[in-house]
């Protein structure tokens, strides 16, 4: 190889190193010089119920609108937000007679975002919930936000003034590549253990995570079929996920923000034993993935059973090669499924599930016969406001798949 040729193709390996992915999250954190949670001390878990409610914004309001939700995710709580789509995710502790929230907000549809700090006084709920004890008068946040550093200007002032609702077991809110994807600026990479942990606290009670084989047969979590700088670091791996063994996909490249390719068999022990999520819908690529995760579904079933946990598994069928490679299993060894086809194909290999995309449009007649023959409806993937509120006020579908479950959440839980 000539000098010249050899100086080329350096060149263009600085260029393809450089690029990487334009997904680079602003997480706004305080120091540990600047942060009040140190020392604080953990909430009673019974005041969740008491803190989780509809707050009607009182100073704020030109930022996050006249109402928002907090619910606690986890052990962590969030806010919804109607206005600018937005959302807080915070950690929150007990200091004495104070419960103290830190964290940042964000807009959903925006990279704007920035630090929140926010308080409960003693004589505004603070007291009683710091005890595990039931609030007498009503509850009030007090705080500020501001940007991703320096003071907090601008104030916040919220008044609970009604529970939450129930998030039923008949409706399901659930994050699409596991909760969300890295466009969408989060702290962590789509499909990875992390995100499935962090899908809660954005609002979801399920997520739909991506399944491919590698070229050894092990199922791993990745959207496309091929390796590429939006998903992972390491530009000196290339091409399809089925090229390699999983043993050179871990030792060789992580995802976005430095998580590792998660197995499936990973991500459904994080799902089962680190969250309190009820419905996971494994997309699957390609029908060679169809009967190689049979025998892993088993052992997650049972270890759920053995832990108390209700959790449901679903293979998603999106396509006609895949639906036949599970029409092909033996009946008896078929999971539940979840039919992204006709209502026909549905019901002839009697899923639990149908889920239609949503550009087709709410189909009240098709949903009411799902209904009827004792299936589920999901609408898939919802990320409108404007549609997300005409689905929840006149569909009946049973659940949404949306990259923006802070924004179903918000809207399903202020329906009256």
């Amino acid at each position: 190889m000539s000098r010249l040729s050899l100086l080329w193709l350096l060149a263009v390996a600085v260029l393809l190193g450089s690029c990487g992915n334009d997904f680079s999250p602003v997480i706004p954190q305080f120091t540990a010089a600047e942060s009040l949670l140190e020392g604080g001390g953990a909430i009673p878990k019974q005041s969740y119920v008491w803190m989780n409610g509809i707050y009607h914004v009182r100073a704020g309001t030109e930022q996050f609108g006249d109402t928002v939700v907090l619910r606690w995710g986890g052990a962590n709580p969030s806010i919804f937000c109607g206005k600018n789509s937005a959302f807080f995710i915070l950690e929150a502790r007990s200091l004495g007679d104070t419960i103290v929230f830190e964290g940042y907000w964000r807009y959903a549809y925006q990279n704007e975002t920035g630090r929140a700090r926010l308080f409960i006084a003693p004589d505004e709920g603070g007291r009683q919930l710091s005890a595990g004890l039931q609030p007498t008068g009503t509850v009030t946040i007090r705080g500020k936000s501001g940007g991703t550093e320096g003071e907090l200007q601008r104030e916040i002032v919220m008044e609970r003034i009604r529970p939450i609702r129930a998030l039923i077991r008949n409706f399901w809110i659930l994050g699409h590549r596991g909760g969300g994807r890295n466009s969408d600026l989060h702290p962590v990479s789509e499909n990875s253990r992390e995100m499935i942990q962090f899908a809660e606290r954005l609002g979801c009670s399920g997520v739909e995570i991506d399944v491919r084989l590698t070229s050894d047969g092990v199922p791993i979590l990745y959207h496309d079929e091929n390796l590429n700088t939006r998903l992972v670091r390491g530009d000196y791996m290339v091409g399809p996920i089925s090229n390699y063994a999983f043993w050179q996909l871990r030792r060789f490249t992580t995802l976005a923000n430095g998580e590792q390719i998660p197995t499936l068999a990973e991500a459904l022990e994080t799902a089962v034993t680190k969250t309190s999520l009820n419905f996971v819908w494994l997309d699957i690529k390609t029908p060679d993935v169809v009967p190689a995760i049979l025998p892993m579904l088993d052992t997650v079933r049972t270890r759920a059973t053995q832990l108390g946990r209700k959790i449901e598994i679903v293979m998603g069928l999106p396509t006609e090669e895949i639906y036949q490679a599970y029409r092909n299993l033996p009946e008896a060894t078929r999971p539940p499924a979840l039919c992204e086809l006709s209502t026909q194909q549905a019901d002839a290999i009697n899923a639990a599930i149908w889920a239609p995309r949503w550009t087709l449009g709410t189909q009240d007649a098709a949903v009411t016969a799902m209904h009827s023959n004792n299936r589920r409806a999901f609408v898939w993937t919802l990320d409108n406001p404007t549609y997300i509120l005409q689905f929840l006020r006149e569909g009946s579908f049973d659940g949404i798949l949306t990259n923006y479950p802070t924004m179903v959440a918000y809207m399903y839980y202020v329906k009256e």
